[in-house]
């Protein structure tokens, strides 16, 4: 692939209107791999005044797909599936989430993705499944 491919995913997972609830949250694509960093606050907390589970998977997902999308340059990705192991809590922090492909077979994409806090340390990891949509890249808002 070609570094304007990466490119313009990183502008395509910039545009989506998700990233609106995700301040400060950065992307860097470059072939089989990506980085996806975000700054956590409070607002990302669940009751107990910890990371909520819905932004580990967003993190963990986003990695993974990315990494996999690096290596399609025609069409939009799904996720098939994606299996998270939850390893510690999270408080305010940055966090940073490393996609990397593992495999591509049968019309699948299989990565792995693991978050590690400011420490080092590992928070969560896992890996999914993704496959091609109907969609087209070029079509996708952002991915021009």
């Amino acid at each position: 692939m070609s570094n304007k491919h990466y490119s313009r995913l990183e502008k395509m997972f910039g545009m989506a209107p998700i990233q609106d609830m995700l301040v400060d949250g950065k992307m860097h694509v470059e072939e089989g791999k990506s980085t996806y960093s975000l700054s956590i606050s409070s607002a990302y907390f669940h009751a107990a005044e910890a990371l909520h589970g819905a932004v580990y998977f967003k993190l963990l997902d986003d990695a993974a797909y990315f990494a996999a999308a690096s290596t399609e340059p025609t069409y939009f990705l799904l996720t098939k599936s994606y299996t998270i192991h939850f390893k510690r809590p999270v408080e305010e922090d940055t966090l940073t989430a490393f996609g990397e492909l593992i495999e591509k077979r049968d019309g699948q994409l299989i990565a792995k993705s693991r978050i590690v806090n400011s420490q080092g340390k590992e928070v969560a990891h896992g890996e999914g499944v993704f496959v091609r949509s109907k969609k087209l890249l070029i079509d996708q808002e952002g991915y021009e």
